[in-house]
């Protein structure tokens, strides 16, 4: 048995003593290094990929042009060459070939891992990103490829009481998911980290790393468009006579939207399309994530400004204080689509996901028609409510498609390397290698 893993910084570090448990167990462990400053020590195969030096022979590849259009270096960090795509392509394909992995674990984030991914495609080799499946909490899944689609999962069922406790947890706010109770790192960490990144930078990595004057720059346009959003945001929303339909912001850049939902990467566009397909009575609320990024700019600031069918909201506004008197929310693939599911909420995603499973949870990928359509059926009380059952029977689902332990780094939150969590983590792993059946 044979298992690459890909690195990525210091999610690296984390996957580190999973793979010496594997490797007690007799698999073969390799690693594809792309940044080799995070190069783990490990005693296995490591191919570090030299960063390129010469010029580059591109043979256009329509895949490849789509992965371009979604990297975060181009889009955020003013990247102008992406030729290196190719490069990467070919030497990564040099080493699936060489290799010849059974499995291949990784983050579907970073331009080398979809690069990797697509040759996995290619080669009918399984790509598996461990990632948190945000509820029930402390648990994750092994998503395919760069999908949400998790493969197998524990199985393991919850108790009625069990589960109603845990949903009742997730509407009153008492339930979180693991990503959202990080600490940030101490100031020697954060001083460390970016030395790291300085020197992997100035050694080559421009690939995976910014630009740091262009990141500074970034930082400070990101802080000034904070303060210009909540300049004009409100602190609350009283309930009238509109219809409120309620768009929660995803923080970029991310996987979640920039990968898994990049066709709605734009959210200033999204947020657009929205607005132009409400009937007049409908007012469209932005909420701004907590932690928000660089999905404020200031061309989303001045739509709102102008727009009079969009109300965006102050950061101080919680989730707990606005969800009431919202009519309908709508996301890409936000956690906020679990969370209304257990507060009877209706909500329509634009990703398929396993939550579209639930009735009161609906997909749609036609705005123009089908938003208008399901905003008429919300105001007659047409729309389709969950029952407890059914609320039960999903938090369960959700339950028997992942597996007990919390996939972090060591550098956002160093308990995610304790012997416990490793040992539920490397657990895991084995179950999804040993009954992984590749006829599904």
């Amino acid at each position: 048995m044979k298992i690459l893993f890909i690195e990525n910084r210091h999610k690296t570090f984390f996957y580190e003593p999973i793979a010496r448990r594997l490797q007690e167990e007799g698999i073969e462990i390799s690693w594809l290094i792309q940044n080799k400053e995070f190069t783990p020590n490990l005693e296995s195969k490591k191919y570090c990929i030299p960063y390129p030096n010469t010029k580059i022979d591109i043979e256009l590849d329509t895949e490849i042009e789509s992965l371009i259009k979604i990297d975060r270096q181009l889009n955020y960090f003013k990247q102008k060459d992406s030729s290196y795509f190719y490069y990467y392509y070919e030497k990564i394909k040099q080493i699936l070939e060489e290799i010849k992995p059974d499995f291949v674990f990784g983050e579907s984030t970073a331009f080398h891992e979809l690069l990797t991914i697509l040759n996995c495609k290619r080669k009918d080799i399984l790509y598996l990103n461990p990632s948190s499946c945000r509820y029930p909490k402390g648990r994750f899944s092994f998503y395919k490829y760069d999908t949400l689609t998790p493969l197998n999962g524990s199985g393991e069922v919850l108790e009625n009481t069990a589960a109603e406790k845990m949903i009742s947890q997730i509407v009153n706010r008492n339930s979180v998911p693991d990503y959202m109770k990080l600490k940030p790192p101490s100031k020697i960490s954060k001083i460390n980290d970016k030395a790291l990144k300085l020197k992997s930078y100035v050694f080559g990595e421009k690939y995976n790393t910014p630009n740091p004057i262009i990141k500074l720059r970034l930082e400070k346009q990101k802080k000034q468009n904070i303060i210009k959003w909540d300049e004009v945001a409100k602190q609350s929303i009283k309930k009238g006579y509109d219809f409120l339909l309620l768009y929660p912001l995803q923080m970029q850049p991310e996987a979640n939207i920039d990968v898994w939902g990049k066709a709605y990467r734009d959210q200033t566009k999204l947020i657009e399309d929205v607005v132009a397909s409400l009937p007049k009575d409908c007012k469209l609320v932005v909420k701004p994530n907590p932690k928000s990024n660089y999905e404020i700019s200031e061309n989303l600031i001045c739509l709102a400004k102008k727009h009079q069918q969009i109300e965006i909201l102050h950061h101080n506004v919680k989730m707990d204080n606005i969800l009431p008197i919202i009519d309908l929310v709508i996301t890409v693939t936000g956690t906020i689509a679990i969370e209304s599911i257990f507060s009877k909420k209706p909500i329509v995603t634009m990703v398929k996901t396993i939550n579209n499973k639930i009735k009161s949870c609906i997909y749609i990928n036609s705005l123009n028609v089908e938003l208008k359509t399901i905003i008429k059926k919300v105001q007659k009380g047409d729309f389709p409510r969950v029952t407890k059952q059914e609320m039960i029977i999903f938090i369960n689902e959700l339950n028997q498609l992942s597996y007990k332990g919390k996939i972090s780094d060591p550098y956002t939150d160093a308990s995610c390397i304790h012997q416990e969590n490793i040992n539920d983590i490397a657990k895991a792993f084995i179950s999804v290698i040993n009954n992984y059946d590749r006829k599904n």
